[in-house]
């Protein structure tokens, strides 16, 4: 199983005032409306931009410390990991992938280039949207050809996780309680990175480098539905140590005990894009 790694870097510019919540514990959520434009070089060489917006998630005491402090327009500079959940709404199963941070910090505005959507929603150009994460793929890739004939796969990822309750990365101690999560991720690649992925199988290590970007569409009842997921720009295939050789599919793992997110299974996130 590879060694998983989560991490998440936006700059963007606040569309909005955050909103602040409280589950029904008392945890203070600060959901952050963050919009950029990220710059792509085509296969002409000719650079195009393309806009994002993305909902990000702080906890607890930096939540209400950032709460009355933030405003619409402001450029943040954010530091996080993408973070799985599901739920069940109505008997049908339910799931989301969002940025939940563990930093941010307002960024100097002088001299930053923003541009308004249609909705008057400032947008930072030149923004920075970057993920990188290593897991292992959940089944095998699908790969499949446009009628232009041009390549694009579909890959499922499990990270797996280890923090201290606290919600820290590496724990402050030997002795303090870890707690294993495992998030699914859909990552998606085009071109020669799609075919060279389509080579890979179940089970497999993979190593992204990628963008994080929003799908949208119209379920079968009308219901408009969204999905948040990768968009590879680089991918590697880790070498297994011997000690790996062997090892097991990635599972996912429940988690026991309590931590700073205890109350969010009874507090299901929005249904729609807060943009």
């Amino acid at each position: 199983m590879a060694r998983g790694l989560n991490q998440v870097f936006l700059i963007g510019t606040l569309t909005a005032r955050p909103d602040m919540r409280y589950t029904p514990g008392g945890l203070a959520i600060l959901d952050l409306s963050l919009a950029g434009q990220d710059t792509l070089t085509d296969e002409t060489g000719q650079e195009r931009e393309v806009p994002w917006y993305h909902r990000v998630r702080l906890l607890g005491r930096q939540a209400e410390m950032w709460g009355d402090v933030l405003e619409k327009g402001t450029p943040l500079f954010v530091e996080g990991r993408l973070e799985y959940r599901q739920w069940e709404k109505e008997g049908e199963k339910r799931s989301e992938l969002v940025v939940r941070a563990d930093f941010i910090d307002p960024l100097e505005g002088r001299g930053r280039e923003t541009q308004e959507d249609a909705r008057g929603q400032p947008r930072l150009r030149r923004a920075l949207n970057q993920v990188i994460l290593m897991g292992n793929l959940t089944r095998d890739p699908d790969l499949r050809y446009t009628p232009q004939g041009t390549a694009v796969v579909r890959l499922g990822l499990a990270v797996n996780e280890r923090r201290s309750r606290q919600g820290e990365r590496a724990p402050a101690s030997r002795s303090e309680p870890r707690e294993e999560r495992t998030h699914f991720v859909e990552v998606q690649a085009w071109r020669e990175l799609a075919e060279w992925a389509g080579e890979l199988r179940k089970g497999d290590g993979l190593l992204v480098i990628g963008r994080l970007v929003n799908d949208s569409w119209t379920s079968s009842s009308g219901e408009r539905r969204f999905q948040t997921r990768v968009e590879a720009l680089r991918l590697e295939h880790p070498t297994r140590g011997p000690a790996q050789a062997g090892g097991s599919r990635p599972q996912p793992v429940q988690t026991g005990g309590v931590d700073i997110d205890e109350g969010l299974e009874d507090f299901p996130p929005e249904e729609d894009l807060p943009f």
